[in-house]
C-alpha cells in the first residue's frame, strides 16, 4: 500500500511540476522512487504465498532503478537549461509508461493481499463494513502532455447496499405518493393469486377513482391537485390492514389488493370505510373543501382468475358506480347486460385514451370549385383502441358527448390540428384553414371562449385559419345565448361554419343574425343529385339562399364526377368528398398535398382546356 500510495503522489508531484515549472516538484518526484525502492523487500515476503509474482517483483526493482536514472538526468537537464528544455525531454521520455508499470504490478500484488484477509476476515462480513478497492487508470492531457492518474475510490458494501435499494423502490413505487406502483402491485397480486389458488382463498380487489378530481385539479392547479392525491393515499393507509396492498393506477385511480377474508360484506365494509374517509373535508394551501370516491369491487375467482381480469371487471363496476350517483362502491356482476358491459368497457378505455395517446386526427380536404386547389381541411376524430380497433366518430362521438369527456377531448383536437397546421407550413406547404367540429356539449361548456382563447395563444395559431363547424341544434336549447357565444368567438377572429345544413332546426329569422360565414351541405341531399329532383332542390335553394346572404357554401359528401360538374354549375364555393380524398392521417395527407400542389403547378403551365380536379387514384381533369 506504501508503494501503491506513492505512486499516486509522483502522479500528483510530475503534474504540479507541468503545471508549475517548479524544480522541486521534480525533485519530490524522484524522491518518490527512492521512497518506493525500500519497500520492495516487504513486496518480496509479502509474495511468498504467491510464487508466480517473484519474477514480477524483481522486474518492480528493476524498473524503479531505471527510472531514478531517468529523473537524475531530467534535474540535470532543469539545472543547465530550464523549464523549456525539460518539457521536451519529459515528451520524449518513457518515464511515466514505467510509473505505469510499477501501479499496475502494485494493485495486482495488493489485490492478492486482500484476498488473503478477506478470506481471514469472513465472519466480519456480517457487519458490511468490508471495503473493496477499485483502481482505475485514466488518461488525462494536461497542457498537452500525456500524464497517467490513479483514481482510488472506497465504497462500502453498506452504501452499495442502500444505493440498490433506492433504485428499487423507485422502480416500484409511484414518486408522487409513495403508493406501491403497477409493477409491483402485478408481483404481489400473482403472489396472492398463486397461494390463494392453492388455499382456495378468494383474493379481493377495489378499484378506487376520485369523482370529479379534474375540476378540482383544473381549479386549483397541479400542485393542489397533487397534494390532494398525497391527502387521499394517506387517508386510504387508514383504512386498510398492513398486510393489504394500496397502489396508485395512475391519475386519480386507486386499486387495494385484499386477502384473507371471509366474504363479499367484508370488502363492502373496507369499501364504505374508505368512502367515508375519503369524503371528509380537507385544505389544500388554505382552501378546505371536499372529494368523492367511487369504487367498484371485484373477487377472485368469480370475477376472474387474474389480476387482469379482476382489474376491468372492477373497473367496470366503478364506472357503474359512477352511473348511479358517486360516492358509493358496486360489486362486478356477472350477469351484467353484454351490451351495458360493452359500453362501460368502451367508457373506461375512452377516459384514459387521451392519457395513452390513442386518439389522433384524420384530415380530409376541401377544394376550391374554381380552381382546384385544397383551401381547407376538415379535422376528423379517431380512436385507436387498443382491443377493438379504429373505433369512428359515430360511436365514438355520441359516448364522449355523453360521459362529458367530449370537453378536454375537444380542446386536445384543436390544440392538435393548430400544431399540425403549423408543421405543414414549416415543410413549405400553404397555410390552411383547419376546420374543427363543436359538439353541443362543447358548445355550452361555460369554459369554451376560455379554452380557445388558451389554445391560439399556446400554439401561436393565427385564428384566421382555425374554422368552428356548429351544427344547427347548439341553438335549439336557447338561441340567444348561441347568438351571443357564435359573436364573441368570431370576435376571435376565427371562421364560423353551420354544419350539416338543412337537417335540423333551421330557423331563418335566427340564421341571418348568426355571425356565420359558411354553410356547409349535408352529405344526405349531395347523395341523389343530379339524379333525385327533391335533392336538386333543396341544394340549389340552399346555394341561392346563401348567396343572398352572402355566405359561402361548402358541400360535403361529393363522390361522383356527375356531382362535381352540378355544383360548380350552380356557384358552390367548396367541395369536400371521396371523389377528392377519403379522411387520411396526417403523413398521407402530407404526401396527397404535395402532390397536388405539383400537379397544379403543371396545369397552370400546361393546361388550358379544362380545370384541375384532384383525385386519389383517379382522373385530375375535370372539363368545364
Amino acid at each position: 500500500k506504501d508503494v501503491q500510495g506513492d505512486v499516486a503522489d509522483s502522479q500528483i508531484d510530475l503534474r504540479g511540476y507541468i503545471i508549475s515549472g517548479e524544480r522541486e516538484r521534480l525533485e519530490r518526484a524522484r524522491a518518490f522512487l527512492e521512497r518506493a525502492a525500500k519497500p520492495v523487500e516487504t513486496l518480496r515476503a509479502l509474495s511468498g504465498a504467491i510464487p508466480d509474482q517473484t519474477q514480477q517483483i524483481e522486474l518492480l526493482g528493476a524498473q524503479i532503478g531505471e527510472e531514478l536514472a531517468r529523473f537524475d538526468t531530467l534535474i540535470e537537464i532543469h539545472r543547465r537549461n530550464g523549464v523549456a528544455a525539460t518539457i521536451r525531454k519529459i515528451r520524449a521520455t518513457a518515464g511515466p509508461a514505467t510509473i505505469h508499470r510499477v501501479q499496475l504490478l502494485t494493485a495486482e500484488l495488493l489485490g492478492a493481499a486482500d484476498g488473503r484477509l478477506a478470506r481471514r476476515t469472513e465472519q466480519s462480513r456480517r457487519s458490511s463494513d468490508l471495503s473493496v478497492i477499485n483502481a482505475a487508470v485514466a488518461t488525462l492531457f494536461n497542457v498537452g502532455l500525456l500524464g497517467l492518474v490513479i483514481l482510488l475510490a472506497r465504497r462500502e458494501i453498506k452504501e452499495r447496499r442502500q444505493a440498490e435499494e433506492v433504485v428499487r423502490f423507485a422502480a416500484t413505487h409511484d414518486p408522487l405518493t409513495g403508493l406501491p406502483n403497477r409493477l409491483l402491485l402485478a408481483e404481489r397480486a400473482n403472489r396472492a393469486l398463486t397461494s390463494a389458488k392453492r388455499g382456495g382463498r378468494p383474493v379481493g380487489l377495489l378499484f378506487i377513482d376520485l369523482d370529479r378530481f379534474k375540476n378540482i385539479n383544473d381549479a386549483l392547479g397541479h400542485e393542489a391537485g397533487d397534494r390532494l392525491l398525497q391527502n387521499v393515499a394517506g387517508r386510504l393507509a387508514r383504512c386498510v390492514r398492513r398486510s393489504d396492498t394500496i397502489a396508485r393506477q395512475g391519475g386519480d385511480e386507486f386499486v387495494v389488493l385484499i386477502e384473507a377474508f371471509q366474504d363479499r360484506d367484508d370488502l363492502a365494509q373496507v369499501a364504505e370505510k374508505i368512502l367515508v374517509e375519503v369524503a371528509k373535508p380537507m385544505t389544500v394551501y388554505g382552501k378546505e373543501f371536499q372529494i368523492t370516491a367511487s369504487i367498484g369491487i371485484s373477487v377472485s375467482p368469480v370475477d376472474g382468475e387474474d389480476l387482469r381480469a379482476l382489474l376491468k371487471n372492477a373497473d367496470i363496476a366503478m364506472y357503474r358506480a359512477k352511473e348511479q350517483g358517486k360516492n358509493t362502491a358496486q360489486h362486478y356482476a356477472s350477469g351484467m347486460n353484454p351490451g351495458s358491459v360493452e359500453r362501460l368497457e368502451l367508457e373506461a378505455a375512452l377516459r384514459r385514451a387521451l392519457e395513452r395517446n390513442e386518439l389522433s386526427l384524420y384530415y380530409q380536404p376541401k377544394v376550391e370549385a374554381r380552381s382546384g386547389r385544397v383551401t381547407g381541411i376538415e379535422c376528423l376524430l379517431r380512436w385507436q383502441h387498443p382491443n377493438v380497433g379504429l373505433v369512428l366518430p359515430d360511436q365514438l362521438v355520441p359516448l364522449a358527448e355523453e360521459t362529458g369527456l367530449i370537453v378536454p377531448i375537444g380542446q386536445w383536437a384543436l390544440r392538435a390540428a393548430c400544431l399540425q397546421a403549423q408543421k405543414w407550413a414549416g415543410q413549405g406547404l400553404p397555410m390552411f384553414r383547419m376546420a374543427v367540429n363543436l359538439s353541443a356539449r362543447q358548445f355550452m361548456s361555460a369554459t369554451l371562449l376560455e379554452d380557445v382563447a388558451g389554445t391560439i395563444a399556446e400554439t401561436g395559431m393565427d385564428p384566421r385559419w382555425i374554422e368552428f363547424e356548429v351544427t344547427e341544434s347548439v341553438m335549439l336549447p336557447d338561441p340567444q345565448q348561441a347568438v351571443k357565444l357564435l359573436r364573441n368567438l368570431k370576435a376571435m377572429g376565427v371562421r364560423l361554419t353551420i354544419d350539416d345544413f338543412g337537417t335540423g332546426y333551421s330557423s331563418l329569422a335566427y340564421l341571418k343574425r348568426l355571425p356565420i360565414d359558411c354553410v356547409k351541405i349535408d352529405a344526405s341531399f349531395i347523395r341523389g343529385i343530379p339524379v333525385d329532383a327533391s335533392d336538386v332542390a333543396i341544394t340549389e335553394t340552399i346555394l341561392a339562399m346563401a348567396r343572398s346572404l352572402g355566405l359561402k357554401v361548402v358541400a360535403e359528401g361529393v363522390e361522383t364526377r356527375d356531382q362535381v360538374r352540378f355544383l360548380e354549375r350552380r356557384g358552390c364555393d367548396e367541395m369536400q368528398g371521396y371523389y377528392f380524398s377519403k379522411p387520411l392521417p396526417a403523413e398521407e395527407l402530407t404526401a396527397y398535398l404535395e402532390e397536388q400542389g405539383a400537379a397544379l403547378e403543371e396545369s397552370r403551365r400546361g393546361e388550358a382546356s379544362g380545370r384541375l380536379r384532384v383525385v386519389s387514384g383517379g382522373d385530375m381533369r375535370v372539363p368545364k
